[in-house]
């Protein structure tokens, strides 16, 4: 029998083209990849143009039905990402730390999956239940607005039903709930700076395995 290949689809909310959280994502994918029969996908919310929410709910009445995408208000580049959401496995969504919490790109994109939600009366409805998400945040200190960060990532997995995972048990000290990294002293003028934050590299790579450590244990 042919062994199904499982995908973790990587969704960074940085505005920042090749900045740090990027770069981290990239690593915790990549470490993610090494495991046999997984692939994975990054996303860049910069690249889609991704309008706001506008609480109509249409995506929860009838009119939803017989429609070929969730949201009935408009249509933009989030079509293009609901059947990435769809057909993932797991989800590792990063941002960097914007006034204690994720951006702007990133909240319109979490706001915009109301239509995959179990009261939507569209087709995408359960798009997210029961799969593996996890989260990663870069900020300028180590305790910059991380944990935060990483705390309204989980709620939109809870909210969507889905597993979240953290580091695991093997990162102490750390930040257990995800992949944390600074950019301190740098401040994120640094692209780079990220490469020089041992903790936060070290986390990055446990989340992508632990990603696939959860997602094997489902064996779907």
């Amino acid at each position: 029998m042919a062994v199904r290949i499982k995908t973790i689809l990587g969704v960074s909310g940085s505005p920042r083209k090749d900045g740090n959280v990027d770069k981290l994502l990239q690593i915790a994918l990549k470490e993610a990849a090494r495991t046999q029969n997984i692939k994975t996908e990054i996303v860049y919310l910069r690249d889609y143009k991704i309008e706001n929410c506008n609480s109509c709910f249409a995506c929860c009445t009838d009119a939803a039905l017989d429609k070929e995408f969730p949201c009935l208000s408009f249509n933009d580049d989030m079509n293009l990402l609901y059947p990435k959401l769809a057909e993932c496995d797991g989800l590792i969504i990063g941002s960097p730390v914007f006034f204690g919490s994720v951006t702007a790109q990133l909240k319109a994109f979490m706001d915009r999956t109301e239509g995959l939600l179990r009261y939507s009366k569209s087709k995408w409805k359960y798009s997210l239940s029961n799969k593996v998400g996890a989260g990663l945040a870069v900020g300028g200190n180590r305790n910059g607005g991380q944990e935060f960060t990483l705390q309204t990532i989980h709620y939109f997995y809870f909210v969507h039903n889905m597993i979240v995972v953290g580091t695991g048990p093997e990162l102490t000290p750390g930040c257990y709930l995800g992949a944390c990294g600074t950019t301190f002293p740098e401040k994120g003028k640094v692209r780079e700076a990220i490469l020089k934050d041992d903790l936060g590299l070290k986390s990055a790579k446990m989340i992508g395995r632990r990603v696939v450590e959860v997602i094997q244990l489902l064996g779907r």
